[in-house]
């Protein structure tokens, strides 16, 4: 009942969802971190790699298209018994494309799940296929005021050139290390959706940071590992098939600050697609035109809000301000491009 009203809108019917479909066996303390991520039966390599690298509570949406055996996988593996949840979609059918299945259901939607569903304060939306991370546990500890105030930790991700034949078996694991890989052209710092070390995170920064600081130049596109308390914060939008950036876009015009970690990354192969479904034209239709729309839906949304509660022209709205000027400079150009082309026609 509670599920079906939260996410009324959701695209999968309730009758599919299973929660706790694997319970883990240690039961996590209520201040603990819990990494959140989503899946399907081709990615449960990297989900028992990720459970063994964290040894700390995960939780996991699986979608598939039909139930499948792989109890015995679970229990059979440790780190998976002992510390993964797993919350069971069934997407019967599933999105086609000349009669192909290219998708199972809405990851926005697995990832609202498992947030929802996870049995600590504060979760970490984290992708499956992630090869390393530092001990982010112990880093949270230090940054709970951050956290319990309504901002965001942000963990910066580094990645492989993406060239054929890079070599993705071995990374660094202290920041020095990072720093000269960098230097020498075997690493970056990996915002998808730009080119390596000239993301929003700011590698320039990064390498000399000694504590938390903002993202210097935030970007519509940007969709990073964040780390958040579980409640008092937007969901991820559910219009969208597979868009991790609207999952911090909404937050942050909700005022939350974004604050990169200067000690503590993850690593990828950089090789990844930047969104978990890998047909171009899916991203092109779900996502790239729908995003134009959102980004000016929220901006009147949260600004009536805030000024509905008298604090508009506070700092909390500052964020709201900047993005939603960003937004109607970005549609009125549209506006007069397209008027241009009409005139020509």
């Amino acid at each position: 009942m509670r599920s079906s009203k939260m996410f009324s809108k959701s695209t999968a019917s309730n009758d599919f969802i299973r929660p706790y479909w694997f319970t883990a066996s240690i039961k996590p303390s209520k201040d603990a971190l819990t990494l959140n991520t989503v899946l399907t039966l081709k990615d449960w390599d990297c989900l028992i790699q990720l459970a063994e690298l964290y040894e700390e509570n995960v939780h996991t949406e699986l979608a598939i298209q039909q139930l499948t055996d792989i109890r015995n996988d679970y229990e059979t593996t440790v780190a998976l018994r002992r510390y993964v949840d797993i919350h069971l979609i069934l997407q019967p059918g599933g999105l086609t494309e000349d009669g192909q299945i290219i998708a199972t259901g809405s990851y926005q939607e697995s990832r609202n799940l498992a947030r929802l569903f996870s049995r600590t304060e504060f979760v970490a939306l984290v992708p499956v296929t992630t090869l390393w991370m530092t001990d982010i546990m112990e880093t949270v500890k230090k940054h709970l005021q951050i956290l319990r105030r309504g901002d965001l930790l942000i963990l910066p991700t580094f990645g492989f050139p993406n060239y054929q034949g890079v070599e993705t078996d071995l990374w660094p694991t202290d920041k020095q290390s990072i720093v000269e890989w960098v230097e020498e052209g075997q690493l970056g710092l990996l915002d998808y959706n730009y080119e390596l070390n000239n993301g929003p995170s700011s590698y320039v920064t990064w390498k000399d940071a000694k504590e938390p600081y903002l993202v210097p130049t935030y970007d519509f596109n940007y969709g990073p590992i964040f780390i958040s308390t579980r409640l008092n914060h937007p969901w991820c939008e559910e219009r969208f098939e597979d868009h991790v950036p609207t999952c911090i876009y909404s937050k942050y015009l909700a005022g939350a600050k974004l604050w990169v970690l200067p000690n503590d990354y993850a690593i990828r192969t950089g090789q990844e697609p930047a969104n978990t479904l890998e047909t171009l034209q899916v991203c092109i239709i779900n996502q790239i035109e729908m995003s134009k729309k959102y980004r000016i839906e929220q901006c009147v949304f949260y600004a009536r809000q805030f000024d509905q509660y008298g604090v508009f022209n506070t700092p909390k709205a500052d964020h709201v301000k900047q993005e939603c000027s960003i937004a109607l400079l970005s549609l009125q150009k549209q506006k007069m491009i397209s008027n241009i082309l009409e005139i020509h026609d």
